[in-house]
């Protein structure tokens, strides 16, 4: 047996497998009805933005930046200006 026929052998191998995991799944799909999943996980965040005048900002802030912002985020620019005043803490200890 050859390299070749050795690959050719194992790509067959697993093409029938997992084509054979697709057609079970599909199969299985079609006798339970659509969204009777028991295993199905759903989460539901209730987010509220803070308006853009109550922020350092002011009212001229975007939305995408008033979001990282009110998130605790900070700019690229703040952050070599924290790393020169050395006040970024790299080890902290972690709360459970």
């Amino acid at each position: 047996m050859t390299w070749f026929q050795f690959i050719i052998w194992l790509a067959a191998i697993y093409i029938l497998y997992y084509g054979g995991l697709i057609i079970w799944e599909l199969l299985q799909a079609k006798r339970r009805p659509f969204g009777d999943d028991p295993h199905e996980l759903t989460f539901v965040e209730e987010f509220v933005p803070l308006p853009a005048e109550s922020q350092d900002h002011g009212p001229a802030a975007s939305a995408d930046v008033s979001s990282v912002v009110s998130s605790g985020g900070v700019k690229l620019k703040d952050i070599f200006r924290l790393a020169q005043e050395e006040a970024i803490e790299y080890i902290r200890p972690v709360s459970f």
